[in-house]
Formats: C-alpha cells, structure tokens, sequence
C-alpha cells in the first residue's frame, strides 16, 4: 500500500522497480549447456560450460552446475539438484536425488540414489544405483558405494543395506520433484507484467464470496482461480508413502 501511495504522489515520473533475471546458461572453452529437455531451470541457478540436462530434470534454487576442462556434466532423467548444490564434472543418474547444499566434484552418482542435504562427494567417487549417502555426509575421494547401500559419517562408512520401502521412496521423489519443477518453471518465468495482472486477479479472488456473488443480477460464472494445495491435490502429493525404516 505505501508503494503504491508513492507512485501515485509521483505520477508520470514514477519508477517501477523490476526484479533482473540473472544470467543462468553461460557458454565456457566453446561449450554451451543444452538444457532443452529439462523441466526446470531456477532463474537463480548458474550453468557452465559442457552441461547437458537429461528429460524432466530439474535444477533448483542458486544451484551450480560446471563442466570444465576435468569433464562434462551429465544430468541424467529426472534428476534433480537442489538449493545451492554444487555438482562439478560428475555424471548423475537417472532419478537421482541431490540434496540442497550438497557438493559432487568429479564424481559418478548412479540410478535412483540420492545424496543427501549438506553432503559431499569427493574426485573420483561413486555412488551404486539405488544407493543412499546420508544428509552431512564426507564420502573421501576415490570412494565406492556399492549399490543399494547406505553410508554416513565424516568420513562415510557402510551402514546397512537400502531397504526395498526406501528404494521405493527414492523414485516417488524423483518423479514427485519432476511434478513439483513444472509448477516452479511456469510461475519463475513467468513475464513481470502477467505476475502482476495474476496478484490483482488473486486479490479480488478475496471478494468473490457467496453473498457477494447472490447480490449480482446474474450469475457471473467465474472460475475459481488455481491453489498451490489444488495442485498438490492433483499431482498425489498428499499420498506420497513415506519409506519405513
């Protein structure tokens, strides 16, 4: 409200302030990300050089993405890589999962494992297919998780085998998150002008109650506008099956 008291005081002279959108796909040694396929890139996100984004993969929040002259990147299917991950010359399989603030340098996670929030994946690693390596973990470089199994630690060591609720798990996120990046593509680049037509049109949203709509002479017919819980509804998210331990 005191913006826009201000903008009227100000008239013609007024100045919109719009939000840039950072540069997110830069070409680095002659090389330039491919990124058609994915289902999401977060305006936020950096990718570097030889970086090519496998269908329905998702790239969140002020993530880093960088092939170098060490090797590309490959991320694989429905992958995805959370907020303010770092994955450096590593391939990443086909729905795996890595988790916000983790860093994979160098390293080969396989189908369906995940990397945990906050870990690290040391040169020249590998993570089995279906394998877990928990939140906050230090796998040491050189390492090999065998698939199906679960590491942790600083450094990480075997913990237990992956039970089949848990391998189950890991898909349903994958392809969970995949739904969740369409969503976030549509509304993060969206144009400044259709943002703002959309906040007006939910603000009168408030005032198309029942009575007001019985004080009209006819029947106006509108169609209520979509929710975020309408669309969690649809896409299952309220019947995710959560892995037994």
């Amino acid at each position: 409200m005191v913006d826009e008291l201000g903008v009227s005081v100000q008239g013609d002279c007024a100045y919109h302030e719009k939000l840039p959108l950072p540069c997110t796909v830069v070409k680095y040694a002659g090389k330039a990300p491919s990124v058609d396929a994915a289902a999401f890139v977060a305006p936020s996100a950096n990718l570097i050089g030889a970086v090519e984004l496998g269908r329905g993969a998702s790239v969140w929040y002020s993530s880093l993405i960088k092939g170098d002259k060490a090797g590309s990147v490959l991320i694989g299917e429905l992958a995805s890589v959370g907020d303010r991950a770092i994955v450096n010359s590593s391939t990443i399989g086909k729905n795996a999962t890595i988790g916000a603030g983790a860093i994979v340098s160098g390293a080969i996670v396989g189908d369906g494992s995940s990397v945990g929030m906050g870990a690290k994946v040391g040169t020249k690693s590998s993570i089995g297919a279906g394998a877990i390596l928990a939140a906050g973990s230090v796998l040491k470089p050189g390492t090999t998780i065998p698939p199906k199994q679960l590491w942790a630690g600083v450094p990480a060591a075997y913990v237990r085998e992956v039970s089949a609720d848990e391998a189950e798990g890991l898909l349903v996120q994958a392809r969970f998150t995949a739904d969740m990046a369409t969503l976030h593509c549509d509304e993060a680049w969206k144009d400044v002008t259709q943002v703002e037509v959309e906040a007006a049109d939910y603000k009168r949203e408030t005032e198309r109650t029942p009575q007001m709509i019985a004080s009209q002479r006819f029947d106006p017919k509108w169609v209520p506008l979509p929710t975020l819980g309408g669309y969690l509804e649809k896409i299952g998210a309220f019947d995710l099956k959560v892995p037994s331990k």
